[in-house]
């Protein structure tokens, strides 16, 4: 006989229950709207032309500063930037950003123009 979790109510068959795709699909519902309504949700920026650094002297070793502007970004938010595997790999790009009012402060040790594939914003 099927238990129920306490906090979602999740259905958890038995063991010996057999496993119904309804069930499963309900339990995703559950979560998904649970996530939704916690604020679990990403804002996602892809794409973001990375071009115009400037000298800064925030963290030693990257000398250069990057804004992506992303519009409804303020200081609050967090940000994670997902740079491409081989700038990733480089050790050119600082493992850190900042949100200011308006977007993602991103460190270079290089004045290279880049892509920023991903940028994910947790609205804070």
């Amino acid at each position: 006989m099927a238990t129920y979790t306490p906090n979602l109510n999740l259905k958890k068959p038995a063991t010996t229950d057999l496993v119904s795709i309804a069930d499963i699909n309900g339990n995703m519902d559950i979560i998904d709207t649970a996530l939704a309504g916690a604020g679990g949700g990403a804002e996602i920026h892809s794409n973001l032309s990375a071009s115009s650094w400037t000298a800064d002297s925030t963290y030693a070793g990257f000398g250069y500063r990057c804004a992506l502007a992303i519009t409804g970004v303020t200081a609050n938010d967090v940000a994670e930037v997902v740079f491409n595997q081989s700038e990733a790999a480089s050790g050119n790009y600082a493992s850190v950003c900042e949100t200011y009012a308006g977007g993602v402060y991103i460190y270079s040790s290089v004045n290279t123009a880049i892509t920023i594939p991903t940028v994910l914003i947790h609205k804070g």
